[in-house]
């Protein structure tokens, strides 16, 4: 694989970058808040136990979609690897591997239900396995539109996928079908947004499979699709265990705070996943300019996941209750627990993209292997003495020994990664740390959930903002212009 043929000059792919990390921030939100009231509305149609049902079924198609496409859309999102060399023969691997799994998981459905401590989940694994072959069918079209940092186009896919998949969603689970409402939702969505995505890049690159490129793509494909493997395997580990040990309704209470505890890594997962690995990759080998991209992303994440974290963490229990009612109270324990995961998953996930950007995938997948060996155990162990939120216990321990690995992992990369993390994540930490202690005092003058939780977050995000203001603005537009009374407009570049 030779060096690529950038579309616009190097110098610019920063200022791309930024705009690509903008578009995937706004889309993230939006898709947020949107399946937010979507949610809102389908757990008070569905069961706990349905929800656990469709708990299972995920659980498995996150595994095996994972690796899907051999992590060869990272081949094309590279800057540094020319697609006209390589995306022919990545349409056909990822297709091939696609069709592969998904004809697998189709034919093991029901053992794999039943091994998870679910028969119930069969059919919706069954259904999700479409999920798989869409996957390998988009591959190409979607890698592109992350290379050329067009994420406007990709919100552009979601947003016109939003309102069929979650009106279909709605649609059959007040008509009684519980997990199975899920499983087809989320396939008309993937099947919509692809299309959306396939008329929207400038160039098709039809399956061809030329034989020279397959070994250097498989090597650095398959490494990047054992790590996702590892990783989503880490993700869906304690669904797993609570899914045998706890039953299904368990897993429902479970799930229903892992998604809500992921709130930061969902918002920010796009835009870092989207951005940050070609980003990285432009730099090459310039440790200078890879530390100052570092120290920035890393400041712009924590000022966006740390906030978020620490008022879900405070805040869990008038949450879950306004948001989703009464009947999920038992989640808003496991959600305290679980907001600190979500933060710091956060900073691993900018960190894993850094290491796959300069070039170490394979350490990226050893150090997910280590992880998942500790996770298991840590898991059995957490639910035996703490029930569902020693679950939670074992991923923030998990989580900070990742981050661990990952720092090591940088050190002969980057000079003094771990100080250049601290510093970038101090402020946004105590900023963050202040807005949560005035949301919960706020919160606890109140006994009605409604206003506790308008009234402390209200002012949890008030008192953050004032903290974390002179963090905030380097990261807004590259001018601002502020028109006072009786003054000239004021400019910053």
């Amino acid at each position: 694989m030779t060096g690529a043929t950038d579309s616009f000059p190097r110098e610019r792919v920063e200022g791309r970058a930024v705009r690509g990390a903008a578009w995937s921030g706004l889309n993230s939100v939006l898709m947020k808040f949107g399946n937010l009231a979507i949610m809102a509305v389908v757990v008070r149609l569905v069961s706990p136990h349905d929800f656990g049902v469709f708990a299972v079924a995920v659980v498995v198609h996150a595994i095996v979609s994972s690796v899907g496409e051999l992590g060869l859309s990272s081949c094309i999102s590279r800057r540094d690897l020319d697609p006209e060399r390589v995306a022919p023969t990545v349409a056909v691997l990822a297709l091939m591997s696609s069709i592969s799994l998904a004809a697998l998981t189709a034919v093991a459905a029901e053992p794999l239900a039943v091994a998870l401590g679910s028969g119930e989940a069969a059919d919706p694994i069954r259904v999700l396995s479409i999920s798989i072959f869409l996957g390998g069918v988009f591959t190409v079209p979607g890698a592109l539109l992350v290379r050329e940092f067009r994420q406007g186009k990709i919100l552009m896919a979601s947003a016109i996928a939003f309102l069929p998949m979650n009106g279909l969603l709605v649609l059959l689970a007040a008509n009684g079908d519980g997990a199975m409402a899920f499983a087809w939702s989320r396939i008309v969505g993937q099947l919509i947004s692809g299309l959306v995505m396939v008329a929207s890049v400038d160039r098709h690159y039809w399956p061809r499979l030329v034989p020279r490129e397959v070994g250097p793509l498989l090597r650095f494909g398959l490494p990047l699709a054992g790590a996702n493997l590892l990783t989503y395997v880490l993700l869906n580990a304690d669904y797993a265990i609570i899914g045998r040990t706890l039953g299904t309704e368990q897993l429902g209470l479970y799930m229903l705070a892992f998604t809500v505890a992921s709130w930061p890594t969902s918002v920010l997962a796009s835009t870092i996943n989207g951005v940050a690995m070609p980003a990285f990759s432009s730099a090459d080998t310039d440790k200078v300019r890879l530390t100052g991209m570092l120290k920035s992303a890393a400041r712009l994440v924590g000022l966006l996941a740390f906030p978020i974290g620490m008022l879900c963490m405070v805040l869990a229990t008038p949450l879950i209750i306004v948001v989703y009612g009464e009947r999920w109270v038992s989640a808003a324990p496991v959600l305290s627990a679980l907001a600190v995961y979500g933060s710091l998953f956060s900073v691993s996930l900018l960190l894993s993209n850094l290491l796959v950007g300069i070039g170490k995938s394979g350490a990226v997948f050893i150090i997910q292997g280590m992880s998942i060996v500790v996770l298991v155990p840590s898991v059995a162990w957490g639910l035996s003495l703490f029930g569902l939120v020693g679950a939670a216990y074992a991923h923030i321990l998990v989580i900070i020994l990742v981050l661990s690995l990952f720092l090591l992992a940088l050190r002969k990369s980057l000079v003094s990664a771990h100080r250049v993390l601290l510093r970038a994540l101090s402020g946004p930490l105590i900023a963050s740390l202040c807005g949560g202690l005035v949301a919960m005092a706020a919160a606890g003058l109140f006994a009605d959930p409604v206003l506790s939780l308008a009234v402390g977050g209200a002012t949890g995000l008030a008192a953050y903002a004032g903290a974390a203001s002179p963090m905030l603005w380097p990261f807004l537009p590259h001018a601002v212009k502020v028109r006072l009374p009786g003054k000239r407009v004021i400019e910053r570049s």
